[in-house]
Parts: C-alpha cells; structure tokens; sequence
C-alpha cells in the first residue's frame, strides 16, 4: 500500500531544509544549485519562450531570491542572452547566499538593479520582459505584503510577460493558501521536494497556475524526521479500495440505510443511493416520505422502501430500519421540520453503527448542539461552508482563510470524522493528520453533488473501512467521478447523477485492474502445486 502524498506547511517546510542543511550536512548552496537547475529546466522546455526571450529575475534578498539568481547563471549557460535582475529589498539585510549568487553574476555579465520607488516608472524591464520570474518571497512569509513589494508586484501582474513563481507565488501563505494583502499571479510555480498546501488550497491554488513539483535531494533520513501533517491522495492510493471476494453474497458488502428525502425532494434519496449502491453495497434500504415511493421505485427498483407520511411517525418501524442497517446515511434533502427533527434525534439515540451526516440533518443539529452527544457509533459529518458555519459559529468568510484549522477545531468539538465540503474539500479526523482533496472541478458545484458524495462514503463504510480513511477515499473518489464526467459532459453541462455514472465506471476499471495484477499469483500457486 503506498504513502499519501504529504503537503507541506510554511513550518515543516521550513524545518525540512534545517535538518537537511543543518543535520545532515548538505549545503544550502548545493539544494540552491538543484532547485535552480529544476526551474531552468522547466523554463527551456516552455514552448512559449526561446533563447532570443527577455527574461527578468524579479529578487528578493533571501535564499529564494537567491534562486532566482542562480537559475539566470543556468539559463545564460543554456543559451539565453536577454537576461536581467531586479533585487527589491535591503542590501544589508541579504542573506550569504544572496551575496554569493549576485558576485558569480557580476562576473558573467548579467545586471543586478535594486529597486528604488522613486524611480520606479524608469523600470521598463518589466514591461518589456517575455518571462518574469518571481523569486521575491519563499515559504516563510507571514506578514502581509506592503510597500516596494507591492508594488513591484503590481506591476508584474499587469504585465503580459509569462510569470514563473519560485517555490511559491510571492505574497501566498504557503500553509493556508491565503493572499497575504497582494500577491503574484503565476502562470507557472515550479515547487521543490513536496508540494506545499498554499499552493492547494484556495485562493494560493489560482495564484500557482500550473504546479511543477521537482525533487532536489531531500534525504529521506530528513524526510522521517518530519511529523506531517496535511496529506492527499492521488491515483496511486486507489489499492485502499478493498477488494470483493469471490465466495460472498450480498449481505457480505453492507447493508446502508438512506434516511433522507422529505415531501416531494425524491431526488436527494435517489442520488443518495445510486451512489452507495454504484460503490458496491450488498443492499440499500430508503427510509423517505412516502410521497416519494412512486419516484423512488421506478428509478432504483433495486433499494428496498420504508415509508412514514406527514408527521405520523411510526417509531417501531423506525427503530427496526435503524436496527437493520450497518450503515447509515442521515439528511439529504430531509428538511429541518418536526418530522424531520424527529427522525435525527431517534437515529442518533438508537443506531450503533457508522453513520454518515449530512445537509438537512446537519441544519437540525446546529439548532439542538446537545443531540450530538446522543451518538453511540462513529459518525462522519459532511457540511459545506454554509453549514460548517451553523455548527461552528464561525462566518464562512472566516472559514475559508483557513478551512483546515478550523475543520481540526470543529472535529475535536464535536468528536467526528469531519469532512469540510469547498473547492478543495479537507477532512479532518481524531489524529494530526488532515486530508486535503486535490481531485474534482468546477463543474461538480450543482445541486445532488454533495447527496452523491454522502453514498460514495457510505458505501466505504460498508465495505469496512475505517471512518477517516473512509472519508478520505470517499472524498477523492467523488473528484475522479468528477473529472471524468467533465471529461464526457463538460463542467458547464454536467450533472449529479453523472458523478455516480462515472464512480461506477471508475471502479469497474480499478477491479479489472486488480484482475490483472492476480494473474501472476494465481500461475504461481499453481506451479507451486
């Protein structure tokens, strides 16, 4: 089974290269030369620049502007002649390195101005440039940008040139992926040994542009040392799904129970639990309205139903459903009346098995806060920022400067798996270690998008799998069903039941996948034989 890929903050990041530098003996310069290199490359290879281009190195005084200045001595060598330095900072305050680099390019010829505000309109380089590269801050900035920086970086932007950003767009916090005051707007980021999460998580994500991430020789002894803390999946974690044995029936694959759907909101159930069954659960049952029994049997004849109508709840019969499942799943589109008040309180009362909550359900639960410590069994809670802000009385605008310390905070009030829904969705469970999607687009921000995703997570439950990774499987899982149907339908076009269309054709490809790779075993036992 293979690592997640970890994402770095502003800290570890930081502390990778003390260890790496300090511990381990590597000199900074020889990291310099490498991640130099690693950007040069990526700049020849642009097929909008050749070697006649302007290229300016727009610097700072620190080692990402050292850089910077070090990949103009690699591109000269590569054969660019047009090349320029700007340096915006304090001459004095510039670190050995800085001073290094800047004396082998006086040496070669190439220029280094320091920038002066009151002869800024003289500066036409920047105007003239085909490519800028931004090596102003690195990941340590924690202050927001001001002054000749911002001002240099205003002029960047308007600019036409190709932007390239060193490590990370100049003014993005490299922890949370916020604009701190302004910041580049990148075409390219060419990042060094991991990505970092401000260049995930939004808005840093947009600054970024294209993210390259190239390794420069971090030792691994240094790599164990860091206790990370922010991770993701990507293609290669797809062996967390667990494999289907042949000798099973369907009770071996989970019973899921979908309470969701109030008056004439059928869609919400259905979507619901498509997706569970799409993910490959032995049996749905749909507990709804029973105004919507007529919808519900004709487009998945294969759930069972249960029905209560009105406000006329038969709790006995509640009771036995809650009793039959293993999983289940609570809220899409079940309203926040006294019904449906009714229906979340007696679950949470009664079930002892995983469960997963979401919308509506959530909505009541931000009314009566007590009820959570009702639960007996785990419960992976699913809210979108506007709901996240309900339950945790932070506004949504708050929320997005920081999603994942706020997701951790609002986890460990509540003591559920968190799954905080946005453009980059962050899951957040009882350990350090919160998950940050980086699968999914545009095109999934539509109505049922979010009832898919609580039947993908079930059905993960139901498999057995434990509530974070559950979660965090479920979450990737629902982006890759997004990008294919933006693949088949176009963002603009695409639609919920797509998404479990397309989770379904995903795991039919991973099972024939896994097919394949038994092959080789099963000669083996038989020659052993």
């Amino acid at each position: 089974m293979r690592e997640p890929e970890y994402l770095l903050t502003s800290q570890e990041a930081k502390k990778l290269d003390s260890i790496s530098i300090q511990d381990m003996g590597i000199p900074s310069l020889v990291l310099m030369e490498r991640a130099a290199l690693a950007l040069a490359e990526e700049i020849e290879k642009d097929q909008r620049i050749d070697k006649a281009s302007h290229i300016l190195i727009v610097s700072g005084v620190g080692n990402n502007g050292a850089d910077g200045l070090a990949a103009a001595r690699i591109l000269l060598d590569l054969g660019f002649v047009y090349l320029r330095v700007i340096a915006v900072g304090i001459p004095e305050k510039a670190t050995n390195e800085w001073n290094c680099q800047k004396r082998i390019l006086e040496k070669l010829g190439i220029p280094v101005t320091f920038w002066n505000d009151s002869e800024a309109h003289e500066y036409t380089d920047i105007e003239e440039a085909d490519l800028i590269v931004d090596a102003l801050f690195g990941i340590g900035l924690k202050r927001e940008v001001s002054g000749s920086f911002a001002a240099i970086i205003g002029r960047i932007n308007s600019s036409q040139a190709v932007r390239y950003a060193v490590d990370i767009p100049s003014g993005i916090c490299a922890t949370t992926g916020a604009v701190l005051g302004c910041a580049v707007k990148a075409h390219v980021t060419v990042t060094f040994g991991f990505r970092k999460a401000g260049l995930v998580l939004y808005p840093g994500a947009e600054y970024a542009g294209r993210l390259v991430c190239r390794s420069i020789g971090f030792p691994s002894q240094a790599m164990r040392q860091i206790s990370f803390t922010r991770f993701t999946y990507t293609q290669e974690n797809m062996d967390l799904i667990p494999r289907r044995p042949a000798y099973s029936n369907k009770g071996t694959f989970g019973r899921v129970l979908v309470i969701a759907g109030s008056f004439n909101m059928a869609g919400a159930a259905y979507l619901a639990s498509l997706a569970a069954y799409a993910g490959g659960c032995g049996l749905v049952r749909i507990l709804t309205d029973e105004a919507n029994r007529p919808i519900l049997q004709t487009r998945l004849p294969e759930a069972i139903m249960s029905t209560y109508s009105g406000e006329n709840l038969d709790k006995s019969q509640i009771v036995a459903c809650i009793r039959w499942a293993q999983v289940i799943i609570m809220g899409p589109g079940l309203s926040t009346s006294k019904t449906a008040e009714q229906l979340v309180k007696l679950t949470l009362d009664t079930a002892q098995v995983p469960m997963v909550v979401d919308a509506d359900a959530l909505n009541i639960l931000a009314q009566y806060p007590a009820w959570w410590g009702m639960k007996k069994a785990p419960i992976i809670a699913t809210p979108h920022l506007g709901e996240m802000s309900r339950l945790s009385g932070v506004d949504v605008d708050t929320l997005k400067q920081d999603l994942p310390s706020h997701a951790s905070a609002l986890q460990k009030r509540l003591q559920v798996t968190l799954v905080a829904k946005d453009a980059r969705t962050v899951v957040a469970g009882s350990g350090q270690m919160i998950y940050i999607n980086t699968s999914g687009n545009s095109g999934m921000a539509k109505a049922g998008s979010g009832d898919v995703l609580a039947g993908i997570i079930g059905a993960m439950l139901a498999m057995k799998l434990e509530p974070m990774q559950a979660a965090c499987l479920g979450v990737y899982l629902h982006g890759l069903a997004g990008d294919r149907a933006r693949d088949i339908h176009g963002e603009y076009g695409m639609r919920a039941s797509d998404l479990a269309e397309a989770f379904r054709e995903i795991l039919k490809e991973y099972a024939r996948t896994c097919q394949k790779d038994e092959v080789p075993i099963l000669q083996e036992e038989r020659q052993k034989r």
